[in-house]
């Protein structure tokens, strides 16, 4: 095709014929335009395509992962009610005028600390964020997305805090009492006439009360947290499956 062009060109020169030889020379510009035109609109396209795909994938990847959440939150609001619900039975008994101190001591083991809490499997919005890759998406995904994010990094944020307070309170009553005396139930009143548990006026009640408060502020945080995250989740999927 090239010879076939050069061929005419030289033609023309030859013959003297510039007017037919400058329109000639105008035509194939024209035609090279075309096809620059040509090969990026194609090449676009192709990228256009590329960048659905890309959508898809992600689309795909993080439904299975919000689904994990939802899951994994399930498992985690049952065991969190429980455990206030254990905190406020201990609470409400200790409040009780007439409490039996053999019953109160039966329940304190419930007033216990499972370090278990949600924390998104949901990797794929990290990815989506740190390579740029929020603008192959929507406005109303871009700002589902960003929703959850925010929701994820306010947690983890004040979920430390949190922690650390319940942590404060469990080291200053363990620093007030003989763990390994305080995990034996007293069995012989005699043997064990200065335990600090038949003392309900004692620091170390005051101490463990405390401790049972600040844990109980702990669940109340985490409740709180699977039930916005589940919204965001929620949101996000709905968004991602229309």
């Amino acid at each position: 095709m090239i010879k076939f062009f050069r061929k005419i060109r030289q033609n023309l020169l030859s013959e003297n014929k510039f007017t037919r030889y400058f329109i000639y020379a105008i035509g194939e510009v024209i035609l090279v335009v075309i096809g620059i035109l040509i090969a990026l609109q194609i090449n676009n396209a192709n990228d256009i395509s590329k960048q659905k795909q890309k959508a898809i994938n992600y689309n795909k990847t993080l439904i299975n992962e919000l689904r994990t959440d939802l899951d994994r939150l399930n498992q985690l609001d049952t065991m969190c009610f429980l455990k206030r619900k254990m905190i406020n039975n201990y609470l409400s008994y200790f409040k009780n005028p007439d409490k039996v101190i053999d019953v109160l001591i039966q329940k304190m083991p419930d007033v216990s600390y499972l370090g278990d809490y949600y924390q998104s499997i949901a990797y794929t919005i990290d990815d989506i964020i740190n390579t740029g890759s929020l603008e192959i998406f929507s406005d109303k995904t871009k700002h589902a997305i960003l929703e959850f994010k925010a929701v994820q990094d306010f947690y983890e944020k004040n979920r430390a805090e949190v922690v650390q307070k319940w942590v404060l309170s469990d080291l200053e009553f363990e620093n007030a009492v003989d763990m390994l005396s305080f995990n034996e139930t007293p069995t012989n009143r005699s043997e064990n006439r200065n335990d600090w548990r038949l003392d309900l006026n004692s620091d170390q009640y005051r101490l463990f009360n405390n401790r049972a408060l600040s844990l109980l502020r702990t669940y109340h945080f985490r409740i709180d947290q699977n039930k916005k995250a589940r919204q965001s989740i929620e949101k996000l999927l709905h968004v991602l499956e229309e």
